[in-house]
C-alpha cells in the first residue's frame, strides 16, 4: 500500500500552479496504487503556526511536567511528524514567494525537524531518521524576474 502525504502552501487556492502540478502527481501515484491513502495538509497561518518560545519550551520538557497548554502545543507538533512517519510518499507543493518558500512551509519543516525523533546528531553530523520515504518536491514561481523596473 502507498500512503501519500500531500503538503500544499499556496495562497492562490485553485489557481495555484504548484498545487495543480502536485495534484497531478498524486493522481498518477494513485493510478499506480489505487488502494493507497492520501492525506492532504494545506498550510496556512491558521493550520501551521510558526514556532514560538512556548512551543520550544514545551518540547524540551518531559510529558509528565507539561501543562495542558504545553501538551496541546506538543500534540500539534507531533501530528506533523506522525503524518510524515505514516507516509510512504510525500509530495510537497512549494511555490516561491519573495525568492523563498512560503513561511508556512518553513514552519512545517521547523515542526518536523526534531532531534531524537526525526534526526539525530552523530560524530559525522546530523543523520535523518525518517528512512524509506520518497519525497517529490514541486516548485513553481510566477511574476517577472528580469527586465522589470529598468533592471
Amino acid at each position: 500500500m502507498s500512503n501519500i502525504l500531500l503538503v500544499t502552501s499556496s495562497l492562490m487556492g485553485d489557481a495555484s500552479t504548484s498545487q495543480r502540478l502536485a495534484g497531478e502527481i498524486v493522481a498518477g501515484l494513485r493510478a499506480q496504487a489505487p488502494q493507497g491513502h492520501v492525506v492532504q495538509r494545506h498550510l496556512t497561518p491558521d493550520t501551521m503556526p510558526h514556532l514560538t518560545a512556548a512551543t520550544l519550551q514545551a518540547l524540551s520538557i518531559t510529558a509528565d511536567r507539561r501543562s495542558s497548554e504545553q501538551a496541546q502545543l506538543v500534540r500539534a507538533a507531533d501530528a506533523v511528524i506522525e503524518e510524515v512517519e505514516a507516509a510512504d510518499v510525500i509530495v510537497i507543493a512549494a511555490p516561491m514567494y519573495n525568492f523563498s518558500i512560503t513561511s508556512t512551509l518553513k514552519a512545517w519543516i521547523d515542526h518536523l525537524a526534531r532531534a531524537g525523533r526525526t534526526f539525530r546528531y552523530t560524530a559525522a553530523g546530523p543523520e535523518g531518521l525518517l528512512k524509506g520515504k520518497t519525497v517529490v518536491l514541486v516548485e513553481s514561481r510566477g511574476g517577472v524576474y528580469a527586465g522589470a523596473g529598468g533592471t
